[in-house]
C-alpha cells in the first residue's frame, strides 16, 4: 500500500511541471494573439495575399512567425502597431502571415529557405521572392525599409 502512495506522489510531482509548461504555452499564445489583434491589420493566408497581389499589383509582405514567439510578438506589438508602419504596409502591400505551426509552413520554409522567425519577405503575385526585409524593432527604420524596392 505504501508503495502505491509513493508512486502516486511521484506522478503528482511529474504532472506539476507538465501542467506549468502547458499553462505557459497557452499564456504565450494568448499574448501573441493579443499582439496580432492590436495591430488591427488584415493578415491574409499566403494564397489569399498572392491572389490579392495579382489583382492589386501590390507586392506581398509575408510575415513568417510563431504565435508564441517573443520576438514575433514584439514585432507585432511594438512595430506593426506604429501608424507609419501600418500606413506603409496597408498602402504598399498585401499582408500575409504564415504561422510556424500552420500546414503551409513547411512548404513556405523550404521554398524560401527560411529557418527562423520572425522572417519578413517581399513576394510578387506569383510568389517569387523580391527581397528579404531586415528585421528591425525600430518603427521608423522598419517603415523606411518598407518604402524601398
Amino acid at each position: 500500500m505504501a508503495g502505491n502512495r509513493k508512486w502516486l506522489r511521484y506522478l503528482a510531482w511529474a504532472l506539476v511541471p507538465l501542467g506549468l509548461y502547458f499553462a505557459h504555452v497557452e499564456y504565450q499564445t494568448w499574448r501573441g494573439e493579443q499582439a496580432l489583434i492590436a495591430t488591427t491589420l488584415d493578415f491574409k493566408s499566403l494564397d489569399a495575399a498572392l491572389a490579392a497581389s495579382k489583382a492589386s499589383g501590390k507586392p506581398v509582405l509575408a510575415d513568417f512567425s510563431a504565435i508564441w514567439c517573443p520576438a514575433c510578438r514584439a514585432l507585432h506589438a511594438d512595430v506593426f502597431t506604429d501608424p507609419a508602419v501600418k500606413a506603409a504596409i496597408t498602402g504598399g502591400y498585401e499582408l500575409s502571415r504564415i504561422d510556424y505551426e500552420s500546414p503551409e509552413a513547411p512548404a513556405f520554409m523550404k521554398r524560401y529557405d527560411v529557418s527562423g522567425f520572425p522572417t519578413l519577405l517581399v513576394l510578387d503575385g506569383d510568389g517569387n521572392l523580391l527581397r528579404r526585409l531586415p528585421l528591425s524593432f525600430d518603427p521608423p527604420a522598419f517603415a523606411a525599409s518598407l518604402r524601398f524596392p
